[in-house]
């Protein structure tokens, strides 16, 4: 309970919790906060030792992902968490680190993520996800050599820097939010205003009782540097507007205080009906962002799968929307669509894994890829990313699967039947014949990604289709597909 609930260990020790124990069981003897703490400790590094035997005596490879902020009290925190998909298809994730930084420079951070990665004893990492700061360049950099130098790197890890998608949406959000901000910003002084008193709430809460509008949450307040805040806020106020208009009418305090100036500004507001009109706008058109920010911010699921898919979606409508004959919603997709255009833009500029974790959907392998290139590229765009998806793609099967070189039995037991004497013809003949079998093997362990490419795909119509299922179950059909499917699907 200490634990699950956060509450200080000294929760034991007071007055309302041993009357409550007494209670339920007068024979309980409670332990003093010492104990609790004493205990608490020790669970934590029984788990710690459960948690490193996992992912080092397996040979886990893990899927890093980064958050650094600094609080109110203008403290720096990191936050590391590592991501990985076990022996029997459980997507799993656990903080391995929080903890304060000195500062957000690169060779900073990277210090910090290495020092955990020893202290967890972890050596092969896959990814690392974080957002678009500049400095983040520096840490993978560092990050890169350290593993590289470990040996624990796939493909000298040239893929493992991935761009936090969620943040570059809210970079693409941000910038058409500027043909907004007055809209905005008279919506947003209105609620600040009415959620100043309970008074004003409390006449806000008549106002729409009033009006009939079947609302019976609260009125919200976003941070004005994460729109999916924003969003919700405008969501929620577009469907109280009558109640904003008639509140405009029962408190007279209401107009005289935009009317007042704000230092050398005046106020921005009460909302006019433009800009009622504009926020309607702006919820209906990033209704399908919102969306996707929560499926790239699920923790509970497989996500890196859907990335590309929803990419293309996104890219379309911004294509479409483009050509608007609304001025408003035409710039404002103008200026997302070169922010979309920066990062996402050019597909050579996207970690190829998450092309190849499309490919490793069983619903669209290479065939949807290559369909989508095709529908945003030109002909040379689209043949160079194809080729380059499918040599990686061989280039880590090949690393999966150690070589895929005939192994040197054949040649031993041939040894050791050429000092047999006699049968030496007849011998040779069976060495030759294991040898025959072993390559055969071997060509047909190559041709796993053919015969997977190859194999029908699953419709993508298929009803909760869970992919991890898919994958644990057809695992000894493409034995070291499935062992690059763990961890192309673990990248958060």
């Amino acid at each position: 309970m200490i634990v699950i609930d956060e509450l200080p260990f000294n929760h034991v020790e007071g007055q309302g919790f041993k009357s409550f124990c007494t209670v339920m069981q007068p024979r309980f003897v409670m332990p003093s906060r010492m104990t609790v703490k004493r205990d608490v400790v020790k669970l934590y590094f029984s788990e710690m030792a459960k948690l490193k035997k996992e992912l080092t005596v397996s040979g886990q490879r893990v899927s890093l992902t980064t958050d650094c902020w600094t609080s109110r009290q203008q403290i720096p925190y990191l936050c590391l968490t590592a991501h990985w998909i076990d022996c029997n298809w459980c997507l799993k994730k656990r903080i391995l680190s929080f903890v304060q930084i000195p500062n957000h420079k690169g060779d900073s951070i990277a210090k910090l993520i290495e020092s955990c990665l020893q202290t967890w004893g972890i050596e092969k990492v896959y990814t690392i996800t974080l957002d678009n700061a500049s400095t983040n360049d520096v840490t993978v950099g560092i990050i890169k050599r350290r593993v590289n130098g470990w040996n624990g790197a796939v493909l000298d890890g040239d893929y493992m820097h991935v761009r936090c998608a969620a943040h570059i949406i809210n970079l693409i959000v941000h910038s058409g939010l500027k043909e907004m901000h007055e809209s905005i910003c008279a919506i947003r002084n209105a609620i600040r205003y009415i959620r100043l008193s309970t008074a004003r709430l409390e006449k806000f809460a008549m106002c729409v009782s009033k009006e009939k509008i079947e609302f019976k949450g609260k009125l919200i307040l976003d941070c004005s540097i994460r729109w999916n805040s924003t969003y919700k806020m405008l969501h929620v106020a577009l469907k109280c507007q009558k109640a904003f208009e008639r509140y405009e009418e029962e408190d007279d305090k209401y107009i005289v205080h935009f009317q007042e100036d704000e230092g050398e500004k005046k106020k921005v507001g009460p909302p006019s009906t433009l800009d009622w009109n504009n926020a309607r706008i702006f919820v209906n058109f990033l209704q399908s962002f919102y969306d996707v920010t929560l499926k790239f911010s699920a923790t509970n699921s497989v996500s890196v799968n859907c990335f590309y898919n929803e990419i293309c979606e996104l890219h379309n409508q911004l294509n479409q929307l483009n050509e608007s004959d609304d001025i408003l919603l035409s710039k404002m997709v103008s200026n997302m669509k070169l922010k979309f255009d920066k990062y996402w833009g050019n597909p050579e500029n996207i970690n190829l894994l998450m092309f190849l974790a499309i490919v490793l959907d069983p619903r669209y392998k290479m065939g949807y890829v290559k369909f989508s290139l095709k529908f945003f590229y030109d002909a040379q765009t689209v043949t160079r990313v194809t080729l380059l998806i499918e040599q990686t793609l061989n280039r880590l099967y090949v690393v999966y699967g150690g070589g895929l070189k005939p192994k040197d039995n054949a040649s031993d037991e041939s040894a050791k039947f050429n000092a047999a004497g006699s049968s030496h013809q007849r011998r040779n003949f069976l060495s030759n014949f294991i040898k025959h079998q072993e390559e055969h093997s071997v060509l047909e362990s190559c041709n796993e990604v053919e015969k997977y490419l190859g194999d029908e795909n699953v419709s993508p119509l298929t009803p909760s289709f869970d992919i991890l299922l898919w994958w644990k179950v057809n695992s000894t059909k493409y034995n070291i597909l499935a062992m690059i499917a763990r961890d192309v699907l673990a990248v958060p």
